[in-house]
């Protein structure tokens, strides 16, 4: 309390117009919002006389401001009813030093000069000795000198001349290069994307129809296949009847299950790309129910453009195959007992022990009633208008006033990331009528390359498969489900999180050796004349740079002013 009350006394005790370092106050620490009461900052700010008129009648326009009213006039204090200003010295980052002429004839500041107060100018033509008279913060004080001298050579010759062989290159020096690698397994967004060549079969007992699946004797399930390019086995691959004849009419019933290819209900379908089933302009319930039901049945090709989503046959009638007795024959299904069946994205969005099956990262993005986060089938659709593709090219350029960067920010930090399209997007028309006209089910990105530069780019898209049609269309771009999970953690596909961002994939290290060459060789000439040869003389051949600058500190400078 003692110091602090020191302090206050004295510096209220300073007039006005006074100048001091100021180092913080208390334990409050370094604020400008600490500075004591009357005093402000030095920073060459403009002031009104009228706001501090004891000040203004001290410093006046000695260091800028008119001093005057919006008629020319200098107003007198204390400076009332007028808009004359006044400025303070611009003290940022400045230390005050005391510098004098009479320092200057001193023998310990002359370092080495003669006579420094008239010999010594600055780049303007201007002495030190008026630089110190007229010090201000409008003229140029030089801390850097610069000085150049002329070095002459004299050649005496005696005795025997001796010369050198030089510009001698080397070529293919001898070096040692060690290269050492760490291998890491790398996760399934770092590989490839790729294809499989093989056939690999998948369960199709029959076409359509109700068929018979009983547990004693029923469905016999078997066999599996190895992929060559994964090593990854798969199974069953085999569907057949476990008994010629398992079927047994007990009080006129039998367990059976209906079941409908690709090509009707699509109720076993492959997983092998991304699928979708969706309705379409026409209201049809095509894939909500099994038996779908003839009123629900497609009866347009969606193969046309604005065909619509249903199924690829266009005829309801079904065909129970030759069981036993009983000749293979056609019908119309009944839907009176109907079963509910899967719609939207397929495989179903899900997420097992922190790995979905799909890749989503938006931070908030919309959450399903079971409570998955970046739900693909609610996430936002990326839309690009006016799209032209052409029919069996699996390229496809976009306008160029596509952008697909967006922004993000985190921790105080912020930053692009141009992944509004990336690969293993799902590719399908805004206008969904158009969803099997223009593309093959389960198209998806591939590549996604910049053909432009960099201030003006344009993307170009590969896809997995060829379009099917050609035309000008509005496409969408949003992430599907897998038929596998990814083999990655929620977290990692999250570009906020460090993991994502910064990871290190293994390690390396090259060393390499110097190359070498044996000096020049040098040789005696006897019995030279050199009484041809001259000196030479380098004009301007030393630069001698002076550096007077002073040890960097900051201060804050305050005035005192009210």
């Amino acid at each position: 309390m003692t110091v602090r009350y020191d302090s206050i006394k004295t510096m209220r005790a300073a007039k006005i117009g006074t100048i001091m370092p100021w180092g913080g106050d208390g334990g409050t620490g370094f604020l400008e919002s600490n500075i004591p009461k009357g005093w402000i900052t030095c920073n060459g700010q403009t002031l009104t006389a009228s706001d501090y008129p004891l000040l203004a009648s001290s410093l006046g326009d000695s260091y800028g401001g008119d001093m005057t009213d919006v008629s020319g006039n200098h107003p007198e204090f204390p400076y009332y009813g007028t808009d004359a200003t006044f400025r303070l010295p611009n003290l940022s980052a400045k230390v005050l030093i005391d510098v004098e002429r009479d320092y200057l004839t001193l023998d310990k500041y002359k370092m080495g000069q003669t006579d420094p107060l008239n010999s010594v100018y600055n780049t303007q033509g201007d002495k030190l000795g008026d630089l110190i008279d007229s010090y201000g913060e409008n003229t140029l004080i030089n801390t850097t000198y610069q000085a150049t001298t002329d070095i002459d050579f004299t050649l005496n010759l005696s005795g025997n001349l001796y010369f050198k062989f030089d510009n001698i290159t080397m070529g293919s020096p001898d070096f040692l290069e060690t290269v050492h690698t760490l291998n890491r397994k790398l996760g399934i967004n770092h590989t490839p994307s790729h294809g499989h060549s093989e056939n690999i079969p998948s369960v199709n007992p029959n076409a359509s129809g109700p068929m018979v699946f009983r547990t004693d004797r029923g469905i016999d399930m078997t066999g599996d296949i190895t992929s060559n390019q994964c090593s990854e086995t798969r199974g069953p691959i085999n569907c057949a009847l476990k008994e010629a004849e398992p079927t047994q009419w007990n009080n006129g019933a039998t367990n059976i299950t209906y079941y409908g290819d690709q090509t009707h209900e699509n109720t076993l379908p492959r997983c092998e790309g991304y699928q979708e089933f969706v309705k379409d302009s026409s209201g049809k319930d095509y894939w909500g129910y099994i038996p779908a039901g003839e009123d629900e049945w497609a009866t347009t090709d969606r193969n046309q453009d604005g065909g619509g989503t249903g199924h690829e046959a266009l005829t309801y009638d079904q065909v129970v195959f030759e069981r036993g007795y009983t000749d293979t024959f056609s019908y119309v299904p009944s839907d009176e007992h109907k079963t509910p069946c899967h719609t939207g994205m397929f495989p179903p969005p899900m997420s097992l022990r922190g790995r979905s099956n799909f890749f989503g990262y938006d931070t908030g993005a919309p959450i399903r009633g079971d409570g998955l986060e970046d739900n693909p089938e609610t996430s936002p659709v990326f839309t690009v208008s006016g799209v032209t593709l052409t029919q069996d090219s699996n390229k496809i350029t976009l306008p160029a006033s596509t952008n697909i960067k967006r922004a993000y920010s985190s921790g105080g930090e912020s930053w692009y990331q141009y992944d509004k399209i990336t690969p293993l997007m799902y590719i399908t028309p805004v206008v969904v009528d158009s969803k099997y006209y223009y593309f093959r089910e389960g198209t998806m990105v591939q590549v996604v390359e910049n053909i432009g530069t960099a201030a003006a780019p344009i993307y170009e898209i590969t896809m997995s498969q060829p379009a099917k049609s050609g035309g000008t269309i509005d496409l969408a771009f949003k992430y599907a489900t897998y038929p596998s999970t990814l083999n990655t953690t929620n977290t990692a596909k999250d570009p906020k999180e460090q993991i994502y961002r910064a990871h290190n994939h293994g390690s390396f290290e090259i060393a390499q050796g110097i190359g070498s060459i044996a000096s020049p060789p040098s040789h005696t000439a006897n019995d030279a004349d050199g009484s041809s040869l001259t000196a030479d003389s380098l004009e301007d051949a030393l630069n001698i740079t002076v550096d007077t600058t002073q040890p960097n500190v900051t201060m804050t400078f305050i005035i005192k002013a009210y």
